[in-house]
């Protein structure tokens, strides 16, 4: 099976990666996107388009699309938002144009890590997800919980749905289900997803139809894929770094709540050096960005030469960040661009000058930032901390990563991350 994935983030690329490499998969996250990798099964590009005009979102992936039509690729994959984030619907539209399929099949949900789609609705960990934090995300809020509302609206485009009664009936109904909206001209269908058998039940009934489809999902849906090709999941040990232990830099770009209560509990261990980025004074005139970035830096490097992991994590201030930013003369999107682009930059100085070997990112655009900066064209997966968290080598550089999105994890992630790097874990099992 080859397949090739869009996706509009850097850790929703990595993560989607990730639920590949269990079935022997070669997969790589394409960082520069500016060539096609014909020697790995899987490639993800990422358009880095999630907060970008409609416009600049269109041609990115339009431009990317057409090149992948091209290739021998079995699947096309468009990686999107578990919790709706992004210009969904306008990318959708440049993928059908450049692609021409019968049907893209939205099913964005992620049932394993509590994001289920129920009769069109999205629920977030039990809430309708207009009713929680990414209503208030800084960039692309999202204020509707009904999925095939928000890409009838973003896409200006009819929207046909399975829902979960169909997908529990069976093949032979969700296949009704899709010769009904073929007559009818309905060419973008949203999926309700309650449970992963939903995910195979859908898919079988697509690969029998025959119909040419773009596959639209989370992490969720393409788990499920590469039973279409027969593929199964291979037994194998769980990746370990094999050098001696080494300090890890974890570099914390998000905000989001569940990330925060991580850093919270991870902050508590008596080997972690906790270094927080004011970003007001980030913002705050040169002299005075200057000094913050000048103490971060020297801390982080003291830190890692005593062999302690460092933390490096902008404050939760966003409402009082956003006002200094605004007074500024900055829209909400620069504000956060210009956070993620310093932490990312001033992380790339800690790496080089310490050669830091063991290094976890968090927030797409603080993750894109660094990686770039690194000069990485490639991430390439290994295996998983946790469903929907990659480790992986970056390159030829001799660092392996860990990324991994704002809300995914429970509160001891953060902490399961550290012994993976520092390969405690695999001590604590020659110990026993």
């Amino acid at each position: 099976m080859r397949l090739a994935v869009i996706s509009d983030d850097l850790t929703g690329a990595s993560d989607c990666g990730a639920q590949l490499v269990p079935y022997g998969l070669n997969v790589v996250v394409s960082v520069k996107n500016d060539r096609i990798n014909r020697q790995n099964d899987t490639v993800i590009f990422n358009t880095d388009s999630r907060s970008l005009s409609k416009e600049e979102a269109y041609e990115k992936v339009y431009e990317l699309a057409s090149i992948l039509a091209a290739e021998k690729f079995d699947v096309i994959y468009k990686k999107i938002d578990s919790t709706m984030r992004g210009n969904i619907g306008i990318e959708l539209n440049a993928l059908f144009e450049a692609l021409c399929p019968d049907f893209i099949v939205i099913a964005p949900g992620y049932p394993k890590n509590d994001r289920i789609i129920a009769n069109g609705l999205h629920y977030l960990n039990g809430k309708l997800l207009h009713e929680t934090e990414v209503a208030k995300d800084p960039k692309t809020p999202v204020l509707e919980s009904n999925i095939t509302k928000i890409i009838e609206q973003q896409a200006g485009r009819k929207v046909g749905h399975i829902n979960k009664d169909v997908l529990r009936s069976g093949i032979d109904e969700v296949c009704k289900a899709l010769q009904k909206y073929k007559q009818e001209g309905v060419s973008y269908i949203t999926v309700d997803s309650v449970e992963e058998l939903n995910f195979e039940v859908l898919l079988h009934a697509i690969n029998l139809m025959n119909y040419k489809t773009v596959y639209c999902g989370s992490s969720g849906l393409i788990a499920h894929i590469p039973k279409l090709f027969q593929l199964k999941v291979k037994e194998k040990k769980p990746f370990m770094p094999n050098e001696p232990i080494l300090p890890a830099l974890f570099v914390v770009g998000s905000v989001s709540k569940i990330g925060r209560t991580q850093l919270g509990y991870l902050l508590n261990n008596e080997q972690i050096e906790g270094i927080e980025c004011n970003p007001i004074n980030l913002l705050s005139g040169e002299s005075r960005a200057q000094e913050e970035l000048d103490s971060i830096k020297n801390r982080a490097v003291e830190a890692i030469r005593t062999q302690k992991n460092v933390v490096l994590f902008s404050s939760d201030k966003v409402e009082e960040t956003q006002r200094v930013g605004i007074d500024r003369g900055l829209t909400l999107v620069e504000i956060s661009n210009n956070i993620s682009k310093t932490i990312g930059n001033i992380a790339v100085q800690i790496i080089r000058e310490c050669q830091v070997k063991r290094l976890f990112l968090t927030g797409g655009d603080t993750a894109q930032q660094v990686l770039e900066h690194l000069e990485i064209e490639y991430f390439h997966l290994l295996d998983e901390v946790e469903s929907g968290i990659p480790i992986g080598r970056l390159d030829n550089s001799g660092i392996i990563a860990v990324t991994k999105a704002g809300n995914f994890g429970n509160e001891y992630t953060m902490s399961t991350v550290l012994k993976k790097l520092n390969g405690t874990d695999q001590q604590q099992l020659i110990a026993e």
